[in-house]
């Protein structure tokens, strides 16, 4: 009897221990994470303001569903739910989509080198299309010309006009180009121009990207791209390897010949021992 007694209240201790353990695990927190890119995005929980990415709102929300909004200005704003499950843990990550405009750049006179926000974009007239709305920075450069340098906003869904009026440079490009060469005495060729021999100042360069060569006997030649910002003074110096340019005229005698001569003189040689013995 006293084995059924205990034996039930070993069944009654499991029982309500079990029961504790669920009701601890069903009372646990539900984790809840958002984060965006790009970050410092406003989130909204059911029309409420949260806080900013990246946020942890975990054990403030009731296993349920929530409608999602997430917010940044010049990003089109995301909406979505979220999902709040017991003791569980949910993350949320948002990419925001920028919002994008355009902008068309003209120039008087035109051709000019456009450069948005530090990379080149072609010649003026040209539209640049689906950058982010607002603030960028924008470079005209053409020779002859100050360079035109200003701010402009891109707007949504809009295309903005810029054309811009670049004044004539009235004072000389200080810019040069101080060209040494080891051996010394190459020839200079500035963009396929002869100017002389090493070692050579190219004064008066104005802003630009150019070809230089450099040539010498008996030497391979030496070739490279310089650029030359506004009254820049670069310094090169080449080092010239021994090889041949492609000039030189072919000496001694062609191989494919060789064999020819040995069998015209050996066909001489048979010829005459004939002779001789008749």
């Amino acid at each position: 009897m006293s084995r059924n007694i205990l034996a039930m209240k070993t069944g009654i201790s499991l029982i309500l221990l079990l029961g504790l353990v669920m009701g601890i695990a069903s009372g646990a927190p539900s984790g809840i994470t958002i984060t965006s890119s790009p970050s410092g995005a406003q989130v909204f929980v059911s029309g409420s303001y949260k806080g900013d990415t990246p946020l942890d709102l975990t054990g403030m929300y009731a296993p349920g569903t929530y409608a999602l909004e997430v917010k940044k200005d010049g990003y089109i704003t995301w909406s979505g739910s979220l999902a709040v499950r017991s003791g569980e843990t949910t993350s949320v990550t948002v990419t925001l989509d920028p919002f994008t405009g355009s902008a068309t750049i003209n120039s008087v006179p035109q051709g000019a080198s456009i450069y948005f926000d530090g990379d080149y974009y072609g010649m003026t007239p040209t539209t640049i299309a689906e950058k982010t709305v607002g603030v960028h920075d924008i470079t005209l450069k053409k020779d002859g010309y100050n360079d035109w340098v200003s701010q402009i906003r891109v707007l949504k869904d809009k295309t903005i006009t810029i054309t811009a009026t670049l004044v004539e440079r009235t004072t000389p490009y200080e810019g040069s180009l101080n060209i040494q060469s080891t051996p010394s005495g190459a020839e200079v060729y500035f963009n396929g121009d002869m100017k002389g021999m090493t070692p050579l100042i190219i004064p008066g360069i104005a802003p630009g990207t150019y070809k230089i060569t450099l040539k010498k006997d008996g030497y391979q030649d030496w070739v490279a791209n310089i650029e030359i910002d506004a009254d820049e003074k670069e310094t090169i110096s080449a080092s010239m390897y021994p090889g041949g340019n492609g000039n030189e005229e072919p000496t001694g005698t062609p191989a494919p010949l060789i064999p020819l001569i040995i069998g015209t003189v050996a066909a001489s040689l048979i010829c005459m021992h004939r002779n001789k013995k008749s």
